[in-house]
């Protein structure tokens, strides 16, 4: 067998992969650096990584590979890079690990790394072998034997290093990471879309309704005083790109069959407050229409919806500079399972406040308040 590690591909384990150079399912390339090989995923069950078995022609060895929700954290690179260079500062050169990133035919970064398997076992042979050769040489052995138990020593600590590395570094989870009292939801990263899964919301009679929202991460933002424009990172792109890179997301698959989508449109602080509600709205409009063209097959989908937050308005906000993860970013919810006669605005802003995702806080919006909180209904 040989896998695809494309983490949005949608059949990794296609049956025509042995007989082929790029993936039969998405295209993206099987051998790594040209020489490895996947052959079985390990561990999925990580904070972290994913482990893979790998080979090199004949030789089987242990792949890691950075997970796509932390793959854009700088935090994670540096640790995942720092430990590979600390493992590299071991004295034999077959147990130092091999960093590199993979390309993926979607255009996604891979970090990669990949460590030998039977490092241990390698090592004892040498031992070994080495006493072995001294002794058939019949060479004066009071030396060698006296520096021998020492280097075994050091063998075996080394090993025991790394096995202990190992084993922390396969099983990180997020519940290690410390984030402030008030945070919310915490996401779960799915290709570049930060997603918060359904939780419920209460309208003031206690009738109920799940929402569910996804972000399209941290690196696209609303162009400063646009309404069509996305920026991700240095780059200037419009809705149409926008749409061709969810689909490669895969957007209809992450949000889990809504039956209902309210797009959200969001304005800086920049700028007189009338303005920037104005802005924001016809922001939630053009995610509209965006949102529309993305879910035209679906089935699930019976409405549309429009929700205009405003303007952020926190007193130290400054408009070159977002003070929350989302504050400019492209945000849509799903809505599911409603009781009848839910009041849909009550219940969300219950959700939203009660249940907030990341640093989100309806406060900080000019038009989040109980007063001025509503959605517009939209006909498909």
């Amino acid at each position: 067998m040989s896998l695809c590690i494309n983490p949005v591909c949608p059949q990794p384990d296609h049956p025509d992969n042995d007989k082929n150079y790029f993936c039969q399912s998405c295209g993206s390339p099987l051998e790594l650096l040209g020489t490895y090989r996947v052959v079985r995923l390990l561990s999925d069950h990580t904070g972290f990584s994913k482990v893979y078995e790998v080979y090199q022609q004949d030789i089987l060895k242990i792949l890691k590979v950075l997970k796509q929700q932390v793959s854009n954290d700088d935090e994670a690179k540096k640790v995942f890079e720092q430990e590979m260079s600390d493992l590299g500062q071991l004295e034999r050169n077959d147990m130092a690990p091999e960093y590199f990133t993979h390309q993926t035919s979607t255009g996604m970064t891979i970090h990669c790394m990949v460590v030998e398997k039977n490092v241990m076992s390698g090592l004892n042979t040498q031992i070994v072998t080495k006493t072995t050769t001294e002794q058939n040489l019949g060479q004066n052995s009071e030396k060698p034997l006296a520096k021998l138990p020492l280097v075994a020593l050091l063998w075996a600590l080394l090993c025991s290093l790394f096995l202990l590395w190992l084993v922390a570094f396969t099983n990180r989870d997020n519940r290690f990471v410390v984030f402030p009292s008030d945070y919310g939801q915490l996401p779960i990263k799915k290709g570049e879309v930060d997603y918060f899964a359904y939780e419920e919301g209460q309208d003031s009679q206690g009738r109920v309704a799940e929402f569910n929202i996804a972000v399209l991460s941290v690196e696209y933002k609303w162009q400063l005083g646009s309404t069509y424009q996305i920026k991700y990172n240095n780059e200037i792109i419009n809705l149409e790109s926008l749409k061709s890179r969810l689909q490669e997301e895969g957007i209809q698959t992450i949000m889990e069959d809504p039956s209902e989508i309210i797009s959200v449109g969001t304005a800086s602080c920049e700028g007189d407050i009338k303005a920037e509600q104005s802005r924001a709205l016809e922001r939630s409009k053009q995610i509209q229409l965006l949102v529309k063209k993305l879910f035209s097959d679906s089935l699930s989908v019976k409405g549309y919806r429009l929700l205009n937050l405003g303007q952020f308005q926190r007193k130290d906000c400054q408009s070159d500079q977002d003070l929350t993860a989302y504050q400019r970013s492209i945000i849509i919810i799903g809505v599911k399972k409603q009781d009848e006669g839910v009041i849909l605005d009550e219940a969300l802003r219950d959700r939203l406040e009660k249940k907030p995702f990341a640093d989100f806080k309806l406060e900080d919006y000019s038009l989040g308040g109980v007063d001025s909180f509503k959605t517009i209904s939209s006909n498909l």
